[in-house]
């Protein structure tokens, strides 16, 4: 899944580095492409019991949050 960062008002690298402390891995898409990937990160859950995906929403906002 990707998710558009700087419509949130954030970077990918900051956002990423902010989401591991809220243990959550999200990799910034900087390294494909110069003109719209450097804006995404991608979450990869395939193996994530529902358990702790049902955290995702609340720890995205809990590191968006602490970019503000």
């Amino acid at each position: 899944m990707l998710m558009d960062v700087e419509a949130l008002g954030a970077s990918a690298p900051d956002l990423s580095r902010a989401l591991v402390e809220h243990k959550v891995a999200a990799t910034p898409m900087t390294i494909w492409g110069e003109s719209v990937s450097p804006r995404f990160i991608r979450f990869v859950y395939s193996n994530e019991p529902v358990e702790r995906l049902s955290l995702l929403r609340e720890r995205v906002d809990a590191a968006l949050h602490q970019l503000s």
